[in-house]
C-alpha cells in the first residue's frame, strides 16, 4: 500500500526539465540531488505499478510498461505507465496511468507516438464513443472525465456525467474526436482529494475501463 504523496506531486515543480539548462543554472552537487530526488519518486511510480500488475488477473494482460524517469536530454515532467490487454499488445490503444504536478490519471488512449509501428487505427478505436453511455453504468461516475487528444494535459477536462446528460454536448464532442482521438479516464487531484493506496485506486480504475477496453478484441 503505498499513499500518493505531496513530495510526488511536489518533484514536477520545476521551472526547467532540460539537463543542459539545469546544469547552467545549478553547482553539480545541486545538479546530482536533483536527479536523486526524481529518481527516489520514480522508484515508488515503478514500484506501485508492479504491484499493480501484479494484482491483474494473471495472463489477460502484458507486462507493464513504466516509462524512465529522464529521456536522456530531460527530466520528464511526468511520470507514465501503460497497460496493455495480451491480445491487443501489438495494438495502438491502451490504458495508461500518469502522475504530473496536477493530478493522477488512470485512462484508455490511442497511443499515437510511434503508431505506425503498432496495429489500429483512430478511427477503429473512436468507434468506441458508442459504447460509453452503455459501459459507463456499470462505474461510479464521479471523478471520472473525457477529453480529446488535443486538449492539454494541463486543462481542465469534461466530466463524463455532462457528456451523457447533455446530447448536445456529447454530439460536439463526437465530432471533435473523430478528428483526432478521445481519452477516457479516472483522476485524482494534488491539493483536493486524498489517496492512502495508489495501487487501488489505479487497479480499480483499470479494472473498470478493461470491458470498455476489451470491446476492441
Amino acid at each position: 500500500m503505498t499513499a500518493l504523496t505531496e513530495e510526488m506531486f511536489a518533484i514536477f515543480d520545476q521551472p526547467e526539465f532540460s539537463f543542459k539548462k539545469i546544469k547552467e543554472n545549478y553547482a553539480s552537487a545541486e545538479v546530482e540531488q536533483l536527479k536523486a530526488e526524481f529518481k527516489k519518486v520514480w522508484q515508488k511510480w515503478k514500484q506501485v505499478n508492479q504491484n499493480v500488475a501484479s494484482q491483474l488477473l494473471v495472463g489477460k494482460f502484458a507486462k507493464v510498461h513504466v516509462e524512465s524517469w529522464t529521456n536522456g536530454w530531460n527530466l520528464r515532467d511526468h511520470y507514465w505507465a501503460s497497460y496493455r490487454l495480451n491480445e491487443l499488445v501489438d495494438y495502438n490503444p491502451c490504458i495508461g496511468v500518469m502522475l504530473d504536478k496536477k493530478q493522477l490519471q488512470v485512462y484508455l488512449m490511442f497511443q499515437h507516438y510511434k503508431s505506425e509501428q503498432r496495429q489500429g487505427t483512430p478511427e477503429e478505436y473512436n468507434r468506441l464513443l458508442k459504447k460509453v453511455p452503455t459501459w459507463a453504468k456499470t462505474i461510479d461516475l464521479n471523478n471520472w472525465y473525457l477529453w480529446n487528444k488535443d486538449e492539454m494535459e494541463f486543462d481542465d477536462h469534461m466530466p463524463l456525467k455532462d457528456y451523457l446528460t447533455n446530447s448536445q454536448q456529447q454530439a460536439s464532442f463526437n465530432a471533435e474526436a473523430q478528428e483526432t482521438s478521445f481519452l477516457l479516464g479516472k483522476f485524482t487531484f494534488r491539493n483536493r482529494d486524498q489517496v492512502n493506496n495508489m495501487e487501488d485506486f489505479i487497479l480499480e480504475a483499470i479494472n473498470g475501463l478493461t470491458p470498455l477496453y476489451e470491446e476492441l478484441i
